[in-house]
């Protein structure tokens, strides 16, 4: 990987504005993914619509529901305005500033006060003067005006760090959306998968109580013996523990996918606990190419506008070493008597230039450059790591998904063979060839495959939701979706 450390090590004046101009770094990025396979394609358009591929009305609304509901969005659109007022204050203070003022005042001097020894405590007419002991009444308006010249662009480089900063945070909103979206759609299906699996638990629960039943008359009619029934009772009890866990766990599911939704513990239940079949999982997926994915990865977008924005703030410490040049000026009207305020005698004004450059400052200038400096360098390791963690994630979630797949279809092939295996032997067991705990141990198996087929199905269908997150897709349809306020959650797509 090439790195790109110049870029925040220079310093220098460049049209006027000091500090290093920003250059994004150009990261080697492989040409595909190296996780592809027969179950993805690297020219297939990625769905940005993806949840609504699995055809389930419930998940639709459910996803729609945490888009107006969940806290964490609600977070980063406040933290998104937040960045739009700080980027449109910074803008203002390149401008001129005016204020207006008003003043009245009433004033004594002293007898006794420096002007006794001037004025010598008379009480002479001499026009104008002022005397000990006299009161006096002020009134004034005024305009006040003040403008910073940016001759050296310190003020423009902290424009532009403020307009990096604000298109960072529409980069982390859309992070947060991507994130949500992929939790909202796991924990459906975990809790989808959950269900199934608690479904058959307590059928083979009730199965074996009957198996127990049966065999508890058997003994009682002297044509089984004791330890039948024990075994029958040991399946029974194993059986059952089984349900109690998953039923805490389809609980847990529920209230985690509330919270998420941003509502109160029980208001999803009425939606959600009626048990469905998991939806069918899409079979081919468009993964893109890497570059691709990095344009749509939001944290890697916010990664890179948080780099430019720390090579920026190098400028804006720079500006430190130059002069600083200023125009100032107050206009206004003064009067002892508030009638005559609006004379031409009452006009007053004061202009002149400024100018303030600190020479002698013991190295505090540099010491904020080094200090912007070793920010800048450390935006770019984070850029880089943003980078490498998006490109891994997809790499990740490209070989657990064909992997698992692969899994799911061998388990399905076991959950075959043991339903075979099953009839088999409850034919064998009407025709009086099979004892009833060998049928009942054909029954045991087929229960324990089909629990496992369940859970490498929901395995599979939480990595396409994997997948479809570490893609980075999402954020462009929920982005438009009624998610709090709409004027804040619409936001300029400024992906580089």
């Amino acid at each position: 990987m090439k790195r790109r450390t110049a870029l925040v090590l220079s310093l220098g004046i460049g049209g006027c504005t000091v500090g290093p101009d920003y250059d994004a770094p150009d990261l080697a990025v492989p040409a595909a993914f190296a996780g592809r396979d027969v179950g993805t394609s690297a020219v297939a358009p990625v769905d940005d619509a993806w949840w609504r591929s699995f055809g389930d009305a419930v998940l639709d609304r459910l996803v729609a529901r945490a888009l107006r509901g969940n806290t964490d969005v609600r977070i980063a659109v406040a933290r998104l305005r937040e960045a739009r007022a700080i980027a449109t204050r910074t803008s203002a203070e390149a401008l001129p500033r005016l204020d207006v003022d008003g003043s009245y005042s009433n004033s004594q001097f002293a007898k006794n006060g420096f002007l006794r020894n001037i004025i010598g405590g008379g009480s002479g007419s001499l026009p104008g003067a002022v005397f000990p002991g006299q009161r006096i009444d002020l009134h004034q308006v005024d305009l006040d005006a003040s403008w910073e010249l940016d001759l050296f662009g310190g003020v423009r480089r902290a424009r532009e760090a403020a307009a990096a900063d604000l298109a960072g945070a529409e980069h982390d909103l859309h992070a947060v959306l991507v994130s949500l979206l992929g939790e909202v759609a796991s924990g459906y299906f975990e809790l989808r998968g959950l269900q199934e699996r608690l479904a058959v638990a307590t059928r083979t629960a009730e199965d074996r109580r009957a198996a127990r039943d049966v065999l508890a008359e058997q003994v009682r009619a002297g044509v089984a013996d004791e330890l039948d029934l024990a075994r029958a009772e040991t399946d029974l009890a194993t059986a059952r523990s089984h349900v109690p866990d998953l039923e805490s766990r389809v609980h847990g599911a529920l209230r985690r996918l509330e919270v998420l939704a941003g509502t109160m513990p029980g208001t999803l239940t009425a939606d959600l606990a009626v048990p469905r079949a998991m939806p069918a999982m899409p079979e081919a997926l468009g993964a893109g190419i890497p570059s691709d994915v990095l344009r749509r990865r939001p944290d890697v977008q916010a990664a890179e506008r948080r780099l430019a924005a720390a090579v920026a703030r190098v400028g804006v410490a720079a500006a430190d070493l130059y002069p600083r040049f200023s125009l100032t000026g107050q206009f206004g009207l003064q009067s002892l008597r508030l009638g005559d305020l609006a004379e031409s005698d009452s006009v007053f004004w004061l202009l002149g230039p400024s100018v303030r450059w600190p020479l002698f400052d013991f190295g505090r200038v540099r010491a904020r450059i080094d200090a912007a400096d070793a920010r800048a360098a450390a935006a770019l390791s984070d850029y880089e790591g943003a980078v490498l963690r998006a490109l891994a994630d997809v790499e990740i979630a490209l070989v657990r998904l064909v992997r698992d797949r692969r899994r799911a279809v061998d388990l399905a092939e076991a959950r075959g063979a043991a339903e075979r295996a099953r009839s088999l032997a409850e034919e064998r067991h009407r025709s009086g060839v099979l004892e009833y705990l060998d049928l009942l141990d054909s029954q045991r198996v087929f229960d324990e495959a089909r629990d496992r087929e369940l859970v490498a199905m929901q395995d599979v269908a939480l990595d396409v939701v994997g997948l479809f997150k570490a893609l980075g897709g999402g954020w462009e349809i929920a982005d438009t979706s009624p998610v709090g306020d709409v004027d804040d959650v619409r936001v300029t797509k400024s992906v580089r």
